[in-house]
């Protein structure tokens, strides 16, 4: 079967970047693929419109997108945690009304591999295949208090997002032992001002954290104190664990 031209040829756009030429230029591309710049450039910005690419704001230069991240953590992420997350997900947005996503750690960010939108017009916007920081978010919380071994972010000076940031590895340090604790993680405005979740683990039948459960919105719909909702995501992510066969 004769491919579509088009199709084949945004493919081959995908398949140029690899671990030496993470970003791209759109002479880089119309070079490599032997085309000329216009239609690299249609190629590359329609890529980047679905996701698939996008744009770094400094050098202006492609870079693979959050869809194509999320397609590609499909591909390794197990059938089992998807399947046996869903209904839980679902069953907690009824709940608590809030937004629940599914995240996994993506070397030094966490990535939403799957979301449960919440019931309010007003709430925390899809962030699928987006990566996060994991000292300045509730589920790159739990990441950071489960790990195996000592996390690097305990090692250096963390970037700041917003006045609410934790930058002193010594104090996220505290942080992540009361996580460890209480076995959930909270962040309030430490990304994005405004913007408030809690997260729990959920672990394998290895006993590794395989993946954090977290429910997010707005900080003025969030309660003040937000131990009850911290304890419900916890039990939720406790559920998924048991349905994995984890301890």
């Amino acid at each position: 079967m004769k491919p579509l031209e088009t199709v084949d040829r945004a493919l081959q756009v995908l398949q140029v970047f690899d671990q030496d030429h993470r970003e791209l230029g759109v002479g880089e591309l119309a070079a490599s693929l032997g085309i000329h710049h216009s239609s690299a450039s249609r190629l590359a910005a329609t890529l980047a419109l679905r996701g698939f690419l996008e744009r770094s704001a400094d050098s202006e230069r492609y870079r693979v997108g959050p869809e194509l991240r999320r397609l590609g953590l499909l591909g390794l992420t197990s059938p089992d945690l998807l399947n046996e997350a869903r209904p839980i997900m679902d069953a907690l947005v009824e709940r608590v009304g809030e937004t629940v996503a599914l995240s996994q750690v993506d070397g030094d960010r966490s990535i939403d591999i799957a979301e449960a939108p919440g019931r309010h017009v007003i709430g925390a916007r899809q962030w699928l295949g987006r990566r996060f920081p994991l000292h300045a978010t509730s589920d790159g919380k739990v990441f950071l208090a489960f790990a195996v071994g000592r996390p690097a972010a305990l090692e250096t000076e963390l970037e700041r997002y917003t006045e609410w940031t934790i930058t002193d590895p010594s104090v996220l340090a505290k942080a992540l032992d009361r996580v460890r604790e209480r076995g959930w993680a909270y962040a309030g405005s430490e990304f994005e001002e405004g913007l408030a979740g809690v997260a729990a683990p959920v672990f394998d039948a290895a006993g590794r954290c395989v993946a954090a459960l977290n429910i997010t919105g707005p900080d003025y719909r969030m309660p003040k104190d937000p131990d009850e909702l911290g304890t419900a995501c916890r039990a939720a992510a406790d559920r998924i664990t048991t349905r994995l066969g984890g301890p």
